[in-house]
């Protein structure tokens, strides 16, 4: 009877978690060593749902999340961004561009950047203060001009129509 109490308490306790949190994985070693899981407050709202649905209906990874978070009802539109920079989602990555500058992290963040003040390579390799900033640029110039697979369109792809 105690045991059967307990497993119902777990059921329920799991079945509430996955309902209000996801659960992502990350590489435990970067530059320096980190919790290799990353847990953030899952969305339930329209905007969110839509964003699986551009996905073919996978889940948000815990990044994902927190960049709808940050971008409000612009998430479908920031993550179709973020996966056209950076399809595998990484947050540990770079680019090179042919005018010898580098895209890093996440939301692939041009280095020509890293001359603000506060602003350093490590930033730009850590998930969060890669969202963390891509959501400054994004307000600072009013819209998602600085990314080049805006500019160009090929975020399209990765957004479905309403």
């Amino acid at each position: 009877m105690l045991i059967g109490f307990i497993l119902a308490v777990l059921g329920i306790s799991i079945w509430w978690f996955q309902s209000v949190y996801t659960v992502g994985l990350q590489s435990p070693f970067v530059v320096h060593l980190q919790w290799p899981v990353v847990i953030t407050e899952r969305q339930n709202s329209d905007i969110a749902h839509r964003a699986r649905t551009d996905q073919n209906g996978r889940r948000l990874t815990a990044w994902q999340e927190y960049a709808c978070r940050k971008f409000g009802k612009d998430c479908r539109l920031a993550l179709a961004i973020q996966r056209a920079e950076n399809p595998q989602g990484k947050c540990e990555i770079y680019h090179y561009n042919t005018n010898g500058t580098l895209d890093w992290g996440y939301f692939q963040i041009n280095t020509v950047h890293l001359t603000r003040p506060g602003l350093n390579l490590r930033d730009l390799l850590d998930c969060k203060a890669n969202v963390d900033f891509a959501y400054q640029l994004y307000r600072e110039r009013g819209g998602f001009t600085p990314w080049s697979t805006y500019n160009s369109g090929l975020y399209k792809k990765f957004y479905s129509p309403d």
